[in-house]
């Protein structure tokens, strides 16, 4: 029997206790996002260079030209995953749980994978493969060559726009792939749960399902290669960062792809229920030591009268465990 759908389990219905629980998780999304941004704007290292570098005398291909453009990566990388999480929670599992988890990993999988791979892009400013044909290097009464003892900088650079120039040393690593990478492995991740690929049944189809979001990834990571944008290895290290980045949040919300349960998520948090001090009972310590220091101090009479209370007292308590 399909279990009947239930809005009272989302995070922002009736049941605040779950959406607080959760609090902690969208603020280090947000956080991790707003970082991002920042880090996209921000000034990054300037690598020396040489212009007889042949690795980055490659040609100018502009962001709209592309072959995969940032909309496009978006769309694909977030858009494409979190359509199918919510179709297969909804459409077929019905569990708004499911939902939330699954848009909250997704979503916090990418962040993270965006804050870090900006974050190492500016630190290591490695030129592009198209470095050159951004800056277009000149020396004005001279022929264009490296100085007599290092290498060139950005000073030899005729580029105006210093958003081009800026983002021709933001090559280590590749953002695309990386973000491909982490969008598609969670879901690749996702689907493998749901189908129990790894249920020692080998069906074909369940394998071909959950490597096809890969398949996609690796692709947008070759065409970063193929528009002159990045490196053979900006890519391979972007695509390791999004995938590492990835299974690490999936697995924060979900068991692991082994488990006879994987395709349920975690159970829900909840908030613990108070306890009330009528409600706790402890049982009476009975410590002779302190008994004897404190028998010590009264008359015979009122030791007589403490020992008889005290052997009543065990007696009521043997009855009672007897």
């Amino acid at each position: 029997m399909v279990p009947s759908f239930r809005w009272d389990a989302l995070p922002f219905g009736p049941h605040g206790p779950l959406l607080r629980s959760y609090v902690i998780d969208w603020a280090v999304t947000l956080v991790s996002t707003l970082v991002w941004l920042y880090l996209g704007v921000a000034q990054p290292h300037y690598q020396p260079f040489s212009v007889h570098d042949k690795s980055i005398s490659y040609p100018y291909v502009a962001p709209s030209d592309q072959t995969v453009t940032v909309p496009m990566l978006f769309a694909v990388s977030i858009g494409l995953p979190a359509s199918i999480i919510v179709m297969i929670a909804l459409g077929f599992k019905r569990n708004a749980h499911d939902l939330h988890v699954g848009l909250l990993g997704l979503l916090m999988g990418v962040s993270l994978t965006l804050m870090f791979t900006n974050c190492l892009k500016n630190v290591l400013g490695r030129p592009r493969p198209n470095l050159l044909a951004r800056c277009l290097p000149t020396r004005p009464n001279h022929a264009l060559d490296d100085p007599p003892q290092g290498l060139s900088t950005i000073s030899i650079c005729t580029q105006t726009n210093m958003a081009v120039l800026d983002e021709g040393f933001r090559s280590f690593p590749s953002g695309h792939t990386s973000l491909a990478f982490a969008g598609l492995t969670f879901l690749a991740n996702y689907l493998a749960g749901k189908l129990h690929v790894f249920d020692r049944q080998g069906h074909t189809y369940k394998s071909f399902a959950v490597f096809m979001p890969l398949l996609v990834a690796a692709t947008i990571g070759a065409t970063r290669v193929a528009d002159s944008w990045h490196h053979p290895t900006d890519v391979f290290v972007g695509a390791a960062i999004g995938i590492c980045t990835a299974t690490f949040s999936y697995l924060q919300y979900y068991p692991m792809l082994i488990s006879p349960y994987c395709d349920l998520p975690h159970d829900p948090r909840k908030q613990p229920t108070p306890i009330l001090p009528l409600h706790v009972h402890s049982p009476p310590v009975l410590n002779p030591e302190a008994n004897i220091r404190l028998s010590s101090s009264f008359s015979p009479a009122q030791r007589a009268t403490t020992a008889n209370s005290s052997s009543s007292e065990l007696d009521i308590m043997a009855c009672h465990h007897g």
